[in-house]
């Protein structure tokens, strides 16, 4: 079998890490790579062992290379529409970072040509291939809690790195819409019903507008940098109403300093029916507690398999996924229509801390 030839549009600290990861495996080659920032290209190149990738700055340049399958994408979310499309209608089959676009309309663009073109479209929706979160499907499917009333999602955390489109509303999407896709997924996935309605309470503490904000970030590879202008929120409290309903609530900090001082992390919480409790821990621990008979269980979880470099749990796994859907033509696990779901409910809870009311789904 011929191995499939990879192009990286953008190789800044999620770009670079896929380009690493993809280059580990036997399937596929690294071809190409296109940043216009020569210290990304250079810093990834430095830990590629398999691959020699010709380099370009121009996109455009790659379309219609015969020696060309499949690209993964990982760039501004404004810049999605226009590049994962071209690729698309070019007849490249496609791994597009989270979110799928930064407005639903762009988004519906994707999906469309990808329709259209019959190319596989993966989101990186990272967690659908995690170790972690598929044993917290498994033991739902074993009707373990019986069926998800509550969950819960916390998120208290650094800022974004210092890159300016992070912190353009108009660009990124907004705070909500650029990082908790991933868990409004998981929330769609858990619960296992449509979400209906969306409200939200959101703004700005310590990172506002107008003013010097001294940007720390603690795992990207940029520089601290001074942002003024700045029109994400850096905080909120997000709940969610399904159509069978549970309910969902997230909560949102983007000004914590240090990152995980008390080693705690991301944390994710489900109470089902029959009174049982699951949470996961900073993507490695999981708690299951309480029931009728007060089983409690303790799993300390795999951590490594599904990953690279100590990097998000379920980053090779669903490297792997896009590549064997590529060879047997078949759907991905984390598909364009799970990301628009995400989207739809950060995209609600957007537009709820602007209007300051409940967002029904069926409206936007």
């Amino acid at each position: 079998m011929e191995k499939i030839r990879l192009a990286f549009i953008g190789v800044g600290d999620m770009g670079s890490h896929h380009c690493i990861g993809f280059d580990r495996l036997d399937d596929c080659e690294v071809s190409y790579i296109c940043d216009t920032h020569e210290a990304n290209v250079e810093r990834t190149l430095k830990e590629l062992t398999n691959s020699q990738p010709v380099i370009y700055q121009d996109y455009r340049e790659l379309l219609h290379k015969d020696d060309l399958d499949a690209v993964v994408i990982s760039i501004p979310n404004y810049l999605h529409r226009e590049v994962a499309v071209a690729f698309l209608e070019a007849g490249k089959h496609v791994f597009l970072e989270k979110p799928v676009a930064h407005t639903l309309e762009d988004c519906d663009a994707i999906i469309a040509a990808a329709a259209q073109h019959n190319k596989v479209l993966q989101i990186g929706l990272v967690y659908r291939y995690s170790n972690l979160y598929r044993r917290m499907a498994k033991e739902l499917a074993n009707e373990r809690l019986g069926d998800v009333k509550l969950m819960w999602c916390k998120e208290f955390r650094d800022p974004f790195p210092p890159t300016d489109w992070f912190y353009d509303q108009s660009k990124s999407g907004g705070a909500i819409v650029e990082k908790d896709c991933h868990h409004f997924d998981i929330f769609n996935w858990m619960i296992d019903s449509p979400p209906v309605r969306v409200f939200a309470s959101g703004g700005q503490h310590v990172l506002k507008q107008g003013q010097e904000n001294m940007i720390y970030n603690s795992y990207s590879h940029y520089p601290v940098k001074s942002i003024e202008q700045t029109s994400i929120v850096d905080h909120a409290f997000i709940t969610i109403d399904y159509e069978n309903g549970s309910k969902a609530n997230l909560g949102l900090c983007m000004y914590l300093q240090p990152r995980n001082l008390l080693d705690e992390g991301l944390e994710i919480g489900l109470i089902g029916e029959n009174g049982v409790q699951m949470v996961a821990k900073n993507d490695r621990t999981i708690d299951i507690a309480g029931g009728s008979d007060y089983t409690r269980e303790h799993l300390d979880m795999d951590v490594t398999s599904d990953s690279i470099m100590g990097g998000h749990t379920g980053g090779q796994t669903q490297r792997i996924d896009f590549l064997k859907c590529i060879i047997e033509g078949t759907e991905p696990f984390a598909n364009a229509e799970i990301g628009r779901n995400a989207l739809l409910v950060a995209l609600a809870a957007e537009k709820s801390i602007v209007e300051e009311r409940y967002v029904y789904l069926a409206e936007l």
